[in-house]
Parts: C-alpha cells; structure tokens; sequence
C-alpha cells in the first residue's frame, strides 16, 4: 500500500519522539483495574494478565505523546479504559458478526487509536488498517501499532475516499468499516461507499443526539447511496455516563 511519510519539519518534532520507549511506563491501579473488568464482563469481555500488559503499555505511549501532540483530552487511567477502551469495544460484537477471519476492517478517522486498537486486540485474526488523514497522528498510530504485536494492524495517512484512489487493493476491499467521534453519518457513508464490498458494513460509534440530530439525514443518505440501515441501538452502561450508539448500515 502507498502512504504519506511523515517527514521531521512536517511533525514538527524528533522522528523518535514518537518511539513508545522513549516515554515512562504506567501501570494501572488494583482498584481501578477491578473495577474495569467488572464493567467488560458486563459486555462478555475478560482480560488475560498479557493483555493487560498491552493496555498498560498503550496507555503509556498515548500519555507520554499527548503531552506535546494533541490527540485525546481523555488523559486519565479511568478515563482511558472507560471511555476509550471500554467503549471502543462495545462495537466488538458486531465487527464478529459481520466479518470472517481473514477480513480487512478499516478504522476510519482513527486518531489516538480508538476503537481500532482494542477491537484489533480481541480479533487477531483478522486485519486491521488505522486511517487517518493528520500526518501526526497517522505517525503516531504507525508506532503505537507495535506495542501489539499479536495483532494484524497497519496504520497509513489518508482520507478514506483518498486511500481509495491510491490503494486500489484497498478499494471495496473492506468487510467493516468503523468510524468513532468521526464526522456527519451521512458524510461518512461516502467514503464507506469507496471502501466496503458489497455486503460490508459501516459501523458508527455515536453519541446520545444520534437520533435527534442525525438519523433522518443518515438514513436518505443510505437510500440514494446504496446502503440499507440495519442499527442505531443505545448502549447503555453506567461506566459509560451518557448513552451512545452503535449504528449499522450494509452495503448493498
């Protein structure tokens, strides 16, 4: 696949200021990972000691680079496995269901890395491209991908209908494509139309005005483009706050 190298003037800084060994690590406190993995079991989720290393060393890279690059204001140790981790993964049932091993699924706008890392965590057999167009960011995910190395991950820089011209292995290639904090649903729906094969799905990960903002717009949007919506469920749990959803449209 071509990608965008990020060069050192682009960054803005040291190319190995974004190497994982570079920053301290973090564990996260006994209390706090109880009561993480009281709310995964609530999703049918357990997390074994080797990937709770994995966490751990994720975390720290994303703490130590976030200091100088901005990307999550959601800092904290509870922050970062309640509202990035845990909720990522509230989409890991539907990405099962709708993929096989062996399939490509595309982690549009991913940013920190979310939920494409922990989903790829939970699913390595199966292959996991991070997108995202900020050259920063894309530089980021290309390092931060190491820290799993059970996992099938590659990380480029690119907009999703961009990546489509540039990588035509990549073009309706997709089984499932997902996307959090990314955009108008309707907007997004024209880069999963370059990207999924027939029969693909596009996964969203919104927040609670999904319906009353959004829904209307996203489901004309699916009819003149090719897409039948199949979701827009609440997740509701109490870890979470807010109530979000998981909204599914399939290619046709």
């Amino acid at each position: 696949m071509a990608s965008k190298q990020a060069s050192s003037s682009q960054t803005g800084r040291d190319p190995q200021a974004f190497l994982p060994q570079r920053y301290a690590r973090q564990s996260f406190s006994p209390e706090l990972w109880q009561r993480f993995s009281e709310a995964a079991a609530a999703l049918g989720l357990s997390f074994s000691a080797e990937q709770k290393l994995r966490l751990e060393a994720l975390y720290s890279h994303l703490l130590g680079v976030n200091a100088w690059l901005n990307l999550t204001r959601l800092s904290s140790p509870e922050e970062y496995l309640i509202l990035h981790v845990l909720d990522s993964l509230t989409a890991l049932e539907l990405c099962k269901k709708h993929s096989r091993p062996g399939d490509l699924l595309l982690d549009l706008g991913s940013g920190a890395g979310y939920p494409g890392l922990p989903l790829a965590m939970h699913m390595t057999d199966r292959k996991f491209l991070l997108l995202d167009s900020r050259r920063k960011k894309a530089e980021f995910l290309k390092h931060t991908i190491a820290l799993l190395p059970e996992a099938q991950l590659q990380a480029l820089c690119f907009r999703g209908r961009e990546v489509a011209r540039h990588c035509p292995e990549i073009r309706h290639a997709c089984t499932v494509l997902t996307a959090r904090a990314v955009g108008a649903a309707a907007e997004l729906l024209l880069d999963a139309e370059q990207l999924l094969k027939p029969g693909g799905h596009l996964l969203l990960l919104k927040g609670p005005k999904f319906l009353q903002e959004e829904n209307e717009q996203f489901e004309q949007a699916c009819q003149k483009l090719g897409f039948k919506p199949e979701l827009a469920a609440p997740v509701r749990l109490p870890e979470l706050g807010q109530e979000r959803y998981l909204v599914l449209a399939k290619k046709l």
